[in-house]
């Protein structure tokens, strides 16, 4: 009996050890190493044929520094993904468009090679809205071209409602910005079952996110049926895997949700960033797969009521990722687009 006691209280020592060591492994701030290459940048600049040559730097504001990449002359066009991804979820519409636009790509705060600060409040829309800002005054420019996809598309619609004065046009690929987005968990029960995934994303930790095997799960879930079906090759699958397989980047992404996306029944007016009945006001562009899981027509209903040049394209039998799934088609839609907005701003009367 004795003996017994001895090893369970041993056994209960080393849990307290594991479990101290495991808080102390997820507490670690997350630390980027600047000095290696990215190796999703210097992929598509080896398999590029043209004499655009892309680059990354970094961009600080207040304490926290974006990571992007960019390349080529003429307007800006500002990419931004979503979760779980980074930059590189961009590569087909980065490498179509940067021999006509000066193309930006950046990995949103906590993902990809930016820094993940540990506070949630640095997620928060407005706080990510004027790092954005920031970045295109960087870049000297006036107005840009947003796109965006997922969470991507979120922030880049809900950006052009509050900075309209900063936006020619914008791209949402697989997901409404905040107030459409809520305004449907108001009204709607499908919509509350749609995003009934938000909640369990939230109550992550990088513990139970290793636990569970979630790299496992991301490439599986979202990259590995893109290689399956031809629309990725093996090196991107393998690039896609290697950049979204930190637990404690996954975790500092997942901030996103916690910062900005309320409990369906705990909704508030000031969850509807920028505001429940913020517009667009500049031309828009929604693309969208017709077997997208976390599709919801009621929020698309009321993002077409809230913008006011709206244009809706969407691929039957697609699901989650058409500027990958349909990259040429969704290239050729986003060039038109760009160019109708363009002409429209430099007319006498435009914008």
């Amino acid at each position: 009996m004795a003996l017994v006691k001895r090893i369970v209280l041993g056994l209960g020592g080393l849990l307290a050890v594991f479990a101290l060591a495991v808080f102390a492994w997820a507490s670690w701030p997350i630390s980027v190493d600047r000095s290696a290459p990215d190796p999703a940048l210097t992929y598509l600049n080896s398999k590029d044929e043209s004499d655009v040559e892309l680059r990354e730097a970094y961009f600080e504001h207040e304490g926290a520094a974006l990571h992007y990449i960019e390349g080529g002359e003429g307007e800006t066009v500002v990419f931004l993904h979503g979760f779980p991804s980074f930059w590189f979820s961009f590569l087909r519409q980065v490498d179509d468009l940067k021999g006509d636009y000066r193309v930006v790509a950046v990995d949103g705060l906590g993902a990809g090679k930016s820094d993940a600060p540990s506070d949630v409040e640095s997620y928060k829309l407005e706080a990510m809205a004027a790092h954005l800002e920031a970045l295109i005054d960087h870049f000297g420019a006036e107005k840009v071209h947003l796109v965006g996809h997922d969470w991507g598309s979120a922030f880049a619609i809900g950006f052009a409602q509050r900075h309209p004065d900063r936006v020619l046009s914008v791209t949402g690929l697989s997901a409404p910005p905040m107030n459409a987005s809520l305004h449907a968990l108001e009204q709607d029960e499908s919509a509350r079952a749609t995003a009934s995934y938000v909640e369990r994303f939230k109550s992550a930790n990088p513990a139970l996110l290793v636990a569970l095997s979630t790299d496992e799960t991301i490439y599986n879930g979202a990259y590995r049926p893109l290689v399956d079906a031809g629309k990725l090759n093996e090196e991107e699958g393998a690039l896609f895997r290697q950049g979204t397989s930190d637990p404690k980047r996954t975790n500092a992404h997942i901030n996103w949700y916690r910062a900005n996306a309320p409990h369906p029944d705990e909704i508030t007016e000031r969850d509807f960033w920028p505001s429940r009945t913020a517009r667009v006001s500049m031309p828009a562009l929604y693309i969208w797969g017709e077997d997208d899981q976390i599709f919801n027509q009621s929020a698309i209903d009321r993002l077409i009521e809230l913008s006011d040049d709206p244009s809706l394209l969407m691929f039957p039998g697609v699901g989650h990722w058409p500027h990958v799934r349909m990259a040429p088609e969704v290239n050729l839609a986003i060039r038109e687009h760009m160019a109708q907005a363009s002409e429209a701003n430099a007319a006498p009367d435009g914008p």
